[in-house]
């Protein structure tokens, strides 16, 4: 080989390690460059922000699972207390369904016997005589009328001091005229009407008369008021009437007190006088105070019934017959 060959390839040589050098990479720089990549990635504690540390802590430390429990019981709080608000939510709206319900079943009632009134009694004024004043019936009455309505019906009881005008029925039973108006319509005020175990209607020696103790004052409310004395002894709170066929039939309270619901008072269906009188007697001496009226003697005795406040017992009032009026 001459020296041109020789120095040939040496200049090719001098060139290839020239190349290698451009694609080498020097290994400190590459450590060194490592090492900054490293630090770059590097959280140096004294510049983190002690409040994102706190929150950190707080999301990702023993804390958070007491948090989530509290959440949880939260919501089971928050179901709870709603469940109760629609509870009572109900209980309101189904009170107050059902106070409307009982209003228009009152006004219901009201209404009915108003109507009933209205075409079977029709008001007459009093007249005088000879300057003594002559009292005739309140009322014209039509049976009639009165049957047309319900043919159960068997008369119309008027006691002025409570100012009850109130048509009476005697059914096959003693509940259906618990529920229902004289006219049949479904009503929770019912009817007064007599037992219908007692035999002749308004005729027998005992009549006996039930009625409810209405709340809105109605029916035979007002009979609680005879067990107060002073309330008997006002002049004309006494007498009560009975109208049935062409004649108006007056009777005189003598007896008024609380009885059970079962007792010798709902006797009825006397073989004769003496038993009656008997009977008369000792329901006198139940009264809750003196009327002072001689049952001694007593033809025909009118009984009206009706619960005390808490339906455990029962108000009783009695009259007995004093007068018989025909009716034009």
């Amino acid at each position: 080989m001459d020296i041109k060959d020789k120095s040939k390839i040496s200049d090719e040589y001098d060139k290839n390690v020239d190349l290698n050098k451009e694609n080498h990479l020097d290994t400190d720089e590459l450590n060194s460059d490592d090492g900054q990549y490293e630090l770059d990635w590097d959280v140096d504690s004294d510049e983190l922000d002690s409040d994102e540390l706190d929150s950190n802590l707080k999301s990702h430390g023993p804390n958070k699972h007491k948090s989530d429990k509290k959440k949880r019981k939260l919501s089971w709080g928050n179901i709870i207390r709603y469940i109760i608000m629609i509870i009572a939510a109900i209980i309101f709206l189904y009170s107050g369904f059902m106070l409307a319900k009982i209003y228009l079943e009152y006004k219901q009632g009201d209404d009915i016997y108003k109507s009933i009134a209205d075409t079977v009694l029709v008001p007459v004024e009093a007249t005088t005589s000879d300057n003594t004043q002559e009292i005739q019936s309140p009322f014209k009455y039509d049976h009639q009328a009165l049957l047309n309505i319900n043919s159960e019906g068997i008369g119309y009881l008027y006691i002025p001091s409570i100012n009850l005008k109130l048509p009476l029925a005697q059914g096959s039973d003693n509940d259906y005229y618990l529920t229902h108006a004289f006219n049949k319509t479904y009503n929770g005020g019912g009817t007064l009407f007599e037992d219908y175990r007692i035999s002749n209607g308004l005729s027998t020696s005992h009549i006996i008369i039930y009625g409810h103790n209405m709340k809105n004052g109605s029916m035979f409310a007002g009979l609680n008021k005879y067990l107060t004395p002073s309330f008997y002894k006002t002049e004309g709170n006494d007498i009560f009437y009975i109208y049935t066929g062409n004649k108006l039939l007056e009777y005189k309270i003598f007896t008024a007190y609380i009885s059970e619901p079962i007792s010798a008072t709902y006797t009825y269906n006397f073989t004769n006088a003496t038993a009656l009188q008997a009977y008369a007697q000792s329901m006198k001496l139940l009264s809750s105070y003196n009327t002072g009226v001689d049952v001694s003697s007593a033809t025909q005795i009118v009984t009206f019934s009706t619960c005390t406040g808490d339906g455990s017992q029962r108000v009783i009032v009695q009259g007995t017959f004093m007068n018989e009026t025909p009716l034009e």
